[in-house]
């Protein structure tokens, strides 16, 4: 329980902390409402979400800036590799789990999805997200833990669920 009190204060402390809209519940970090009309290069009309999830005991360690790092990074990623599908109304929801190393990188291994969305084009754009944003910067100093968990729930033409956008 203790652990779990840690990770929401942390994430919490992170959604407070961003420029864009976001919302925390139960450790999720998740940014709602994007619609990609303004990005020329996605497709007109779609609106997508994601979030995300620490899984890793923090240690009393402040991931708050690492976080929303990674976060960004890739949901950058995402919004660069978004399946013309999207535009077309395609809707799916999928989770992917992976570790971050020590050093940033993120094992192949490490990577899977978690919970499908059923279109594989929705489900190969999550999971390229991630590899196109790896390798991310080195885990925080003080953290002496190998990796760090973390899972991303995206939703395509999908609402947030409402306990999650609270």
């Amino acid at each position: 329980m203790p652990f779990q009190i840690a990770r929401r204060v942390v994430i919490l402390a992170l959604a407070a902390s961003t420029q864009f809209n976001a919302t925390e519940l139960a450790g999720v970090f998740v940014s709602k409402g994007a619609t990609l009309q303004s990005t020329p290069s996605l497709p007109k009309g779609a609106a997508v979400g994601c979030g995300m999830e620490m899984l890793t005991d923090t240690k009393g360690i402040d991931f708050k800036p690492y976080i929303r790092d990674v976060y960004l990074s890739v949901k950058k990623s995402w919004f660069a590799g978004m399946p013309p599908s999207v535009g077309k109304g395609q809707r799916g929801v999928n989770a992917v789990e992976f570790r971050i190393l020590q050093d940033g990188n993120v094992p192949k291994d490490f990577l899977k999805m978690t919970s499908g969305s059923g279109k594989n084009d929705f489900d190969a754009a999550s999971l390229q997200a991630v590899r196109g944003a790896a390798p991310f910067s080195h885990l925080p100093e003080k953290f002496s833990q190998p990796f760090i968990t973390l899972r991303f729930t995206f939703y395509y033409n999908v609402a947030i669920p409402q306990e999650a956008s609270r």
